[in-house]
């Protein structure tokens, strides 16, 4: 059940309905101590379906929920086919994805257990041999409904459905429209890689995020391109993410082994980068990135430990317009370098009004990838590259604001 209906916040020695935190302008009001949006942060599986129409930081606030899928190629083993495809909801007038157009026209509304409201599906496909941008791009209204322990989210329109749902680590997807049919179901692969993990940054006042997450699930099913269809397997990835302020540039990205060691990391920056205005690798703004927030996880599953790292240096160079991101993180009690070469790319300029006719937007782009070098060190235990078995990885790296 939503539980905000009722809650109360202390200010001062009064009460005030926590309803009321925002404005109705939509500007964020600070609260001392646990501030309000502190108390929309997503913790549990449920909050997995919620929205908070009346907690948004107005034009600003996105909830996507995000799916990556890593599928075998017997055909070229090094270069796994790839999938990706969200859900997305933003608090704004109107959204523009490359040359697609979305003017959402139904507000939010949530009760106890079930939202509505509009939502854009967007996807990519890597089959093994070419990029498939955009996949899927389309509109229309939208639901999600939840219990404790399960939940669901469809959109559909006159030509086509989008949903997934599920209980505990363990999901279905579908999309059915006339060009695209995909059938898949997640899984547990195993059990610490099924536990929900909710991760959290308030940046100040009513602006932050907060995302949940399952870091691998396994991943099985079909999927139809036209007359084709071809049956996969392999892992997945899901996040639902919640942002509530100006989202700034970031790089990310995952890595899953065949030994169930896992890596993340979350890198989100200031400067320079974002101005950048155009979609070439090339810029002369790609420079001067401050990160505002550190983070690189590393879960040894020999170990059965996971290593939190706070001191972290991204770089990357390109190789035939295809960036290689290196990355080295350390702690008081390890050290990791990995090299990851992306091998396809997919690029989205998502964009919204800015003042007037003025415009601003981020250039998102998400690229599979394969760990070409990884070395982790801890007291006298070194791991090399080939010492967890195969791996999947995909990265992001954006630039732009919006």
């Amino acid at each position: 059940m939503l539980k905000n209906s009722s809650r109360r916040i202390t200010l001062g020695g009064g009460e005030i309905l926590s309803k009321i935190g925002v404005s109705l302008a939509g500007r964020p009001t600070a609260f001392i101590g646990r501030t309000f949006y502190e108390s929309y942060m997503h913790k549990v599986f449920s909050d997995i379906w919620k929205i908070y129409p009346e907690n948004m930081f107005r034009n600003r606030t996105w909830h996507w929920w995000w799916w990556v899928h890593f599928f075998e190629n017997p055909d070229n083993p090094e270069f796994p086919k790839q999938l990706m495809i969200l859900w997305g909801t933003r608090n704004c007038r109107k959204v523009r994805v490359d040359d697609f157009y979305w003017e959402p026209r139904i507000p939010m509304r949530a009760n106890e257990n079930h939202a509505t409201f509009e939502s854009m599906v967007a996807s990519w496909y890597y089959d093994g041999n070419k990029m498939h941008d955009p996949f899927i791009l389309d509109k229309g209204k939208t639901e999600t409904e939840w219990e404790d322990r399960s939940g669901r989210i469809k959109m559909e329109n006159d030509q086509a459905d989008y949903s997934f749902g599920g209980t505990l680590a363990d999901f279905w997807l579908k999309v059915n429209s006339r060009n695209v049919e995909i059938e898949l179901s997640m899984p547990r692969w195993n059990d610490v890689m099924a536990e929900l993990v909710p991760t959290e940054k308030t940046f100040i006042g009513n602006m932050g995020y907060s995302m949940l997450k399952y870091r691998g699930l396994l991943s099985s099913g079909k999927i139809r391109v036209g007359e084709t269809e071809t049956l996969v397997r392999g892992r997945s990835y899901f996040q639902k993410v919640r942002i509530s302020s100006i989202t700034p540039s970031w790089y990310w990205a995952t890595v899953q082994w065949d030994n169930g060691a896992y890596l993340h990391y979350f890198l989100p920056h200031i400067g320079p980068p974002m101005l950048r205005r155009s979609i070439s690798h090339k810029s002369l703004m790609d420079w001067g990135e401050k990160i505002v927030s550190k983070t690189l996880n590393f879960y040894d599953a020999e170990e059965g430990r996971e290593h939190s790292m706070k001191e972290i240096i991204i770089t990357k160079r390109y190789e035939n317009d295809l960036p290689i991101f290196k990355v080295s993180a350390f702690s008081d009690e390890a050290e990791l370098n990995i090299e990851m070469a992306t091998y396809a790319r997919c690029c989205w300029h998502i964009w919204q009004p800015l003042i007037g006719p003025i415009w601003h937007g981020i250039f998102y782009n998400e690229y599979p990838a394969r760990v070409i070098d990884f070395e982790f060190r801890t007291g006298a235990r070194r791991v090399g590259k080939d010492d967890f078995g195969k791996s999947y990885c995909n990265c992001e790296h954006t630039w732009g604001t919006v």
